[in-house]
Parts: structure tokens; sequence; C-alpha cells
């Protein structure tokens, strides 16, 4: 390997476009009323696509370890937006679902949400959207 400068190393340019993202998203949701995380917008929505999903699968699904997502459950619960149903064969066990609220909390902040995405990829074409897309997974992939 030459010798890089850090602003040139992908790993690097990942990461630092990930934390302004998510400062940004956060910024744009409070600007709009809606007083949640990134992470906690990525466990509302996972749960609103896969309904019923326990605490495990959930946390596989969004590469988070399980102490992770109990804090965020905890927080999304409280503001009433997801509730634990239990396992009617195993006690121990739970199924995440959306309020009524959660469900409207989604509906409404998914415009907010896409705007956000919008602006990010705006002056970026499909193609290189999709290569990104295809590096990124294959490089996920490379160290799974």
């Amino acid at each position: 390997m030459k010798n890089e400068k850090l602003d040139s190393i992908i790993y690097f340019l990942m990461d630092k476009t990930i934390r302004i993202s998510k400062k940004y998203s956060l910024k744009r949701l409070k600007e709009e009323g809606y007083d949640i995380t990134i992470d906690q917008w990525v466990i509302l929505l996972r749960i609103h696509e896969e309904d019923q999903q326990t605490q495990v699968e959930l946390a596989t699904a969004v590469n988070k370890d399980t102490a992770s997502i109990t804090r965020i459950l905890d927080l999304l619960h409280g503001k009433k937006l997801v509730r634990r149903v239990p396992n009617e064969n195993d006690k121990r066990k739970s199924s995440l679902v959306l309020t009524s609220k959660g469900k409207a909390y989604v509906k409404e902040a998914k415009n907010v949400v896409v705007e956000i995405r919008e602006e990010g990829l705006k002056e970026i074409s499909d193609s290189d959207i999709e290569t990104t897309n295809r590096v990124l997974k294959q490089m996920a992939l490379n160290m799974a």
C-alpha cells in the first residue's frame, strides 16, 4: 500500500459520512417535531417492516447487540411507540409490535426521512448509488 492520507481511506470516509448523516438527520427530525434518534428510527422501521419479530431477530436484522436493542426498545416503549407481546409458548420471549401511535409515527416521519435521504443523495447518479451499494455489501460480506 502506498502512503495514503486519512481523507482517502474508504473506512474513514464511511465513518465520517455516517456521523455527518446522523447529526444532520437528528437535526432535521427535531426541526420537524420528531423526538427520535436515527437508531430509534431504524428499530421502528424494522418492526414496521417485520411485525411480530423477537428482540434477538431484531438485533440480528439491524446488526446491533441485544443490550443496545433493549435500551432502544425501552425508550420506544416509554414513548408508547412499541410494545412487547408475550409469546404464548415461551414466556421468556416476546414479539415486538408497533402501537397505533407507533404506526402513525412511522407513517408521518417516513416522509421526512425520505426527504433527508434525497438531500444526501442529490447530484449523485443512480449508477453511482448502485455501485456504492454493491461495493459496501461486498465489503460487509468480506468481513462477515
